[in-house]
Parts: structure tokens; C-alpha cells; sequence
């Protein structure tokens, strides 16, 4: 008989030595299903003698190394229940400083990628305006919640806002309504521009006629002292969203993806930071001064 043979008649034979000492005691009136033999073996057991001798070696090494992993009758072995996942701490925003003055504290800012969804916005130089748009508005929004703020966002993904179907009219009503709905202390709807001339270039911000015009002012301020595009001021107009939302409320452009240089640095990660960093301390700028 060669050795493997030896070891494993050797291996049934302590097994079945163990299994009629657990049944010993057992009533014999009382059949011992495999739950009694199993639980009996799973349970622990004082030593009969003190030592134990070769033995309880034996058992031991019988239960603890071969037996108890093939069964998993001791709670050993591997496990299906996957391990907690692990809390990775915010990442903080590239770009500029996040300076918390406090003012922004509680305060309730809508901000309103424009486009998205069936409607890319422009499209020119290999990039989208929705994408743009989207982009940066995501900085934003961290920036502004590092700094206190509420930020409701009218879109987080590349979707339209309103239902499917729905007209124009109503896609801009729903980034409206939103803005109504959370009491917004401040609307910012963010864009990017187009001109059939493709060397125009520069970023400029709107407000509705009559009433918004400080906020526009920082903001574009801000962009320009980040960005040093160039600087196409400030402007009133009617573009739907603003002349239908009761809180002060802006528009910015933030460049032209018909000019080539200016596309490619819209799609510019470190440029896109630029710009919502001036966006941000626009904003700052407006609420210290009111």
C-alpha cells in the first residue's frame, strides 16, 4: 500500500474514532442525525485528561487542518459577505483657492448648465457646447458647497431638464421653475458661444434689463482676472431664463468654440478650473458688497 493510500485510511479511521466517541453518550434510544454528529463536533471540547497525549495532537491536527476547512463547520474559511467599502475623503477642487468669508453660508444658488441632452448647443472645432457647459458648472457647484452654499444643480449629466418631448419653451420653463421652486437667492445659467465669424473670440456675461447688472459685473470681472480672455463686458437681454426668473440672474458666455484656440482651451481641464474659479469669486464678490 503506497503512502497516499496509507494516509488516507488512516485519515477514516480517526474520523469514524471520533464520531463513535461523540455518539457514546447519546441515548440509544435517540437516533443522531449528521445536524447532532456536526454539532457535536463543532462544539467545543474539554480535554477528558489532562495532556491529552498524541491523541488529542492528532485530533487537533485532524479538525484544525484538514477536517474543519473541508466542512466549515468551525466558521473558518472564506466568506461571501463583502468587506465595508472604504470612505475615500472629498477631493478638493483643482484651480483656485476656495476662500469661505462666510457669505455664501445658507445662501440658495441655482446653477443651470444650458443645453444638454437632444440639444448640444453649438457644435464647432470638435467640441460641444453642452459638454462645455456641463464641465464647468460641476467645478462650480463644488467650489460654491466647499464655501457653504446650497447649490441646486437644473442638470448633473448630458440630459434634457423637462420631459421627453417636450418643446423649447418648456426645456427652458423646467430649468426655470427650478430655480423658483428652491427660492434661489441667485440664478447662473452657464454657456458657451458661437459666431459665424470664427475669429471673434472672449467671454461676456448677460442680466436681464433693469436689474442684475452687479452680479454680471463680478462675475465677468472674475473670469477675466482668471482667464484673461478677452474681455467682452457685460450686456442686458431677454434670453428666456432671465427674463422669466424673479432673483437676480446672469448668463455667462464663457468663449466661442468657433474660434479654434478658444475651443480647445474650453475643453482644457486646468482652463475650465480658471473659469469656474472666476465664476466663484464673481459671486463672493457680490455677496460681500449686499
Amino acid at each position: 500500500m503506497d503512502n497516499k493510500k496509507r494516509y488516507k485510511l488512516m485519515t477514516w479511521i480517526l474520523l469514524l474514532a471520533v464520531v463513535m466517541t461523540v455518539l457514546a453518550p447519546l441515548s440509544v434510544t435517540q437516533a443522531a442525525g449528521v445536524g447532532d454528529v456536526l454539532g457535536a463536533l463543532a462544539a467545543p471540547t474539554a480535554p477528558t485528561s489532562e495532556g491529552g497525549g498524541i491523541l488529542n495532537t492528532i485530533f487537533s491536527f485532524l479538525f484544525d487542518r484538514i477536517l474543519g476547512p473541508i466542512l466549515n463547520i468551525f466558521g473558518g474559511g472564506s466568506t461571501t459577505t463583502a468587506p465595508p467599502p472604504v470612505k475615500l475623503p472629498p477631493t478638493p477642487p483643482s484651480g483656485g483657492p476656495v476662500i469661505d468669508s462666510g457669505v455664501l453660508r445658507g445662501k440658495v444658488i441655482v446653477v443651470d448648465p444650458g443645453h444638454g441632452g437632444t440639444n448640444p448647443g453649438a457644435v464647432s472645432n470638435g467640441t460641444r457646447e453642452s459638454d462645455n457647459n456641463l464641465a464647468v458648472s460641476l467645478k462650480l457647484r463644488d467650489r460654491l458647497r466647499q464655501a457653504g452654499a446650497k447649490v441646486v444643480m437644473t442638470r448633473e449629466t448630458d440630459r434634457n431638464v423637462a420631459t421627453a418631448g417636450s418643446s423649447l419653451g418648456q426645456e427652458l420653463q423646467a430649468r426655470v421653475d427650478i430655480a423658483g421652486r428652491n427660492n434661489a437667492d441667485i440664478f447662473v445659467s452657464i454657456h458657451s458661444n458661437s459666431n459665424p465669424d470664427p475669429s471673434i473670440a472672449g467671454a461676456m456675461t448677460f442680466f436681464p434689463s433693469g436689474k442684475s447688472s452687479k452680479l454680471a459685473l463680478e462675475v465677468q470681472s472674475g473670469i477675466i482676472r482668471e482667464t484673461s480672455a478677452v474681455n467682452k463686458g457685460v450686456q442686458p437681454a431677454t434670453f428666456y431664463v432671465l427674463r422669466n426668473t424673479a432673483m437676480p440672474s446672469i448668463l455667462v458666455e464663457m468663449g466661442f468654440v468657433t474660434n479654434a484656440a478658444e475651443a480647445a482651451k474650453l475643453q482644457n481641464d486646468a482652463y475650465r478650473n480658471r473659469i469656474a474659479q472666476g465664476i466663484f469669486t464673481g459671486i463672493v464678490k457680490y455677496f460681500q458688497a449686499n
